[in-house]
């Protein structure tokens, strides 16, 4: 019933205004109550004839160029384009209700080469835009709403220096790096300036009052990053300048510097953390304790700077570094072919001592002759070889206690028949120091062993008797007589001969003594051999 009764009083409304026409109008459609009450029609509505604007092609939407019929005169500089621009893209006649004042209806987007409104959003666009009038932008002070942000970092445009109108929100923090690049030295910032940690310039300056004064302390936001102890380094700014990205090169003011560690090569911060915690640094040190890299070694109670300099690169024992603190086996192995202390030692290393391998990297030979002899282990003979090798060997003795003491007269030098690192190879003939006595029947046809031994426990004790090769019942001429017994009387048993002389038979012959007073040898008319 509503709707027919809207319909009839549409349908009157239209034919008074075909009566002021002096046509017949179509009737006027039932969704005219969906656009009455849009901008366009308020303003047009009871002031014009339906057929001004639709004329008689009925109520289709008219063309936008009929505007300029009624509208010659007004411009549109906010929105320049074409010659006859769409003036309902502002003012709607359709459903939407749009009023020409929702400009964020649009704005509030990106419309070409306009960016979307962000700051003064909020306000009304006529503060400062006139939609036809020229200039079209006529803005108010800045002044006139934010008397409160007084600064002194504006420049001849003022707050617009740093601000666009309608940037978005905290857009002018990155608006100071495109400035200050071009600034004069003592006010140029670089691009690096802008970090992860602080990605806005107010974050430390205060956005209306840029005075050095005025900037916040590092430890604002920093209060867990303790600095060095040295005075030198107990300000930030010692290491980090304000406007740069990273820290200072340590390099800067300190030139020396190594490759180490080697987690970290060439960068001081791998023993000098600039921020470490008390747990990790004490108070009082200049760099971590070596043993947070390299807990133990076989100097774990030496200080590691009595062999290592902190700044030069990895050190080579030396003996005069050894000697710092082993003087006595410094002093005891120098010009013995010793005295590097590296042959034998590592720095960190076990503690070495005279082995049979270890020796043999200089002493090859010698160990090579000795093994499976007893006389394998270097050690049992040298026992001070490493710092002193040039001490006597420990005696034979201390091992070969029997044979020591068994050795004949002039025998007891064991050198004298052994080498000491072949004691396997041949000892010397016993002619080398016996050699008249080589020479004799017995040294010619018999081994001297056979009746000596050098020492014991091996061998015969004494020399075996006579008797042990020469049986009597075999023996030649007086041989057999049994007063002739005692073979020593006329043999001694490194003699060329035996004794056949007068005087030496005469010795048990006594009553012979005028027999023959002028014969020398008895032999000659008593034979001893046939």
């Amino acid at each position: 019933m509503t709707r027919w009764l809207v319909g009839i009083a549409f349908a009157a409304l239209a034919a008074g205004c075909a009566a002021r026409e002096d046509r017949v109008p179509e009737q006027v459609p039932a969704t005219y109550s969906d656009v009455r009450a849009s901008a366009g029609h308020a303003a047009h509505v009871g002031k014009l004839a339906c057929a001004k604007c639709h004329g008689d092609r009925g109520f289709a939407p008219p063309p936008p160029e009929l505007c300029a019929d009624c509208h010659a005169t007004v411009t549109t500089p906010l929105h320049p384009g074409t010659s006859a621009p769409d003036c309902r893209d502002c003012h709607t006649f359709g459903k939407d209700h749009r009023a020409p004042t929702q400009c964020l209806e649009c704005h509030a987007r990106p419309q070409g080469a306009v960016h979307a409104v962000g700051a003064h959003a909020d306000q009304p666009c006529a503060s400062c835009h006139r939609a036809h009038r020229t200039p079209s932008l006529d803005p108010k002070p800045c002044t006139e709403c934010h008397a409160e942000r007084e600064t002194k970092h504006a420049g001849l445009r003022g707050c617009l220096d740093c601000h666009r109108m309608h940037e978005a929100g905290l857009a002018a923090d990155q608006g100071c790096a495109r400035c200050h690049a071009t600034q004069p030295a003592r006010l140029r910032i670089g691009a690096t300036a802008s970090t992860a940690g602080h990605p806005a310039c107010t974050g430390c300056h205060a956005p209306h009052d840029f005075t050095a004064a005025k900037v916040k302390p590092c430890t604002s936001c920093h209060q867990g990053r303790p600095v060095l102890a040295a005075r030198a380094h107990n300000q930030c700014t010692t290491c980090h300048a304000p406007h740069d990205d990273a820290p200072r090169a340590c390099t800067s003011c300190h030139a020396k510097q190594i490759g180490h560690p080697a987690t970290a090569p060439g960068t001081c911060t791998g023993c000098h953390p600039p921020h470490a915690a008390s747990s990790v640094l004490a108070a009082t040190a200049k760099a971590v304790a070596c043993a947070s890299c390299h807990p133990t070694t076989a100097h774990a109670t030496a200080p590691c700077l009595d062999c290592h300099v902190a700044h030069e690169g990895k050190p080579r024992p030396t003996a005069a570094t050894c000697a710092r603190c082993h003087v006595d086996r410094s002093r005891s192995a120098s010009g013995t072919g010793h005295a590097a202390c590296s042959a034998c030692h590592t720095a960190h290393g076990p503690k070495p001592i005279a082995s049979t391998p270890l020796c043999a990297r200089c002493h090859s030979e010698r160990v090579a002759t000795t093994r499976d002899t007893g006389h394998a282990a270097c050690a049992s003979c040298h026992r001070t070889a490493e710092h002193a090798p040039n001490a006597p060997p420990a005696a034979c003795a201390s091992c070969h206690r029997d044979e020591a003491a068994s050795a004949p007269s002039g025998h007891q030098a064991c050198a004298t028949c052994h080498k000491p690192h072949a004691p396997k190879q041949a000892t010397p003939a016993c002619a080398t120091c016996h050699a008249a006595k080589a020479q004799t029947p017995h040294g010619r046809a018999l081994a001297c062993a056979t009746c000596h031994r050098p020492h014991g426990p091996g061998g015969p004790a004494r020399p075996a008797t006579c008797e042990t090769c020469h049986a009597r019942p075999t023996l030649p001429g007086l041989h057999r007589v049994a007063n002739h017994a005692t073979c020593a009387t006329c043999h001694a048993p490194h003699e060329t001969a035996p004794r056949s002389d007068r005087a030496t038979c005469l010795t048990c012959h006594r009553d012979r003594e005028r027999h023959e007073p002028t014969a020398t040898s008895c032999a000659s008319c008593h034979p001893f051999r046939k």
